[in-house]
């Protein structure tokens, strides 16, 4: 009895195996060609199946890819007129609706990926695509304007403070207290800047040149005879979008303002309870305050809340992963919105939310919005 289970499933592997070459070799032509090359799963039980859980455009490919010839063919046609593509045109003008909403009110991002999802449920996905490109060269314009501005404010501060620890009249040109305060600057301004280069190489390399301009030019403020960030910003030009406009920005060097009141000092005791209650965000950022007012071992607790907020962000990711297999689409929001929050540059998290959101909006929307 092992051997024909045996069999059946080299089969299945086999057939998997072919499908997949199939797919590479005609270029990923869309999902009707995917539910062709496998027609023989294609029924109205599991296009009904994923019509009910808001997959639509699988249930629409299901429908299109069966066999005139084969039992419930005429249900499937009906559902696919009565039901899937009333629900599919229903999406794309919702998705288009809130692109557009997004799009007037410069929400670049969220009008991207309202329009990405509009061409999922269209018909002619490229007219969809075209605009989501558009609007992200908006995006990065909007981007590179605002943090150019900033990056170039904040090497004015540091050109500022790098001329602040000179000794004033009455004290020795070699004040120990001056010089070492002047030589820590240095030492911060050389990091700063060599940190700069390695982040122009790194957005290059991502294809993120509006980025890695703003790196080398912070580094060429500082080192404007270098031969290799020289180099490296002819790469960055040549690899520039077009359309994509780099502003000048003039920089007003401001007196820094004193406060009179100061906050509250922490206390490594306030720190501990935070952690012992498990609200770790809190315990961060109290834990900086701490390491600004060189607080004892503040990098130590820093590290122990790192590692506090990453168990505690896997926890609810495993507690909402839980929710969703159970088909608790809202549990499962609520839970991962936690975790991203505390681990924002997790992708795993951030892709997880995405799709689970995106599919609690289909089902609210083909629930509660009937036509």
């Amino acid at each position: 009895m092992i051997k024909p289970a045996f069999s059946n499933m080299r089969f299945l592997l086999m057939i998997g195996i072919v499908f997949s070459l199939t797919a590479c070799a005609t270029g990923g032509t869309g999902q009707v060609a995917k539910a062709s090359s496998l027609a023989f799963l294609n029924s109205y039980d599991m296009a009904l199946q994923d019509y009910q859980a808001g997959k639509i455009m699988e249930a629409r490919a299901r429908v299109l890819a069966m066999d005139a010839k084969r039992e419930n063919y005429k249900r499937a046609q009906t559902l696919l007129k009565n039901n899937i593509d009333p629900a599919r045109i229903r999406l794309l003008r919702h998705y288009k609706a809130k692109a557009k909403k997004a799009a007037k009110k410069r929400q670049w991002s969220k009008a991207i990926d309202f329009y990405q999802q509009t061409a999922e449920f269209s018909a002619k996905p490229e007219i969809f695509l075209t605009y989501a490109k558009s609007i992200h060269l908006k995006m990065r314009q909007t981007r590179i304007s605002a943090l150019l501005k900033q990056r170039r404010i904040e090497d004015k501060a540091w050109q500022i403070w790098a001329r602040s620890y000179k000794p004033p009249r009455g004290i020795s040109n070699s004040d120990v207290v001056f010089s070492r305060m002047q030589n820590f600057i240095k030492d911060d301004l050389e990091e700063r800047s060599n940190r700069a280069y390695r982040e122009a190489r790194r957005y290059l390399n991502k294809s993120m040149p509006d980025v890695a301009y703003i790196e080398i030019e912070s580094y060429l403020r500082w080192h404007p005879e270098s031969e290799k960030g020289q180099r490296l910003l002819t790469d960055i030009r040549e690899a520039m979008p077009k359309g994509l406009v780099l502003k000048s920005t003039k920089l007003k060097a401001t007196a820094q303002k004193t406060h009179s009141k100061t906050k509250k000092q922490i206390r490594k005791s306030d720190i501990s309870r935070l952690m012992k209650a498990g609200e770790w965000l809190k315990a961060k950022d109290a834990a900086l305050s701490y390491q600004r007012y060189a607080g004892n071992n503040a990098d130590k607790l820093l590290k122990s809340i790192r590692i506090g907020l990453t168990k505690a962000a896997a926890s609810l990711f495993t507690q909402g992963s839980v929710a969703f297999r159970k088909e608790h689409i809202d549990e499962a929001v609520k839970l991962w919105e936690q975790s991203v929050i505390m681990q924002p540059d997790n992708s795993e998290y951030l892709d997880a939310l995405l799709r689970a959101t995106q599919l609690q909006e289909r089902l609210h929307l083909l629930r509660h919005n009937k036509p």
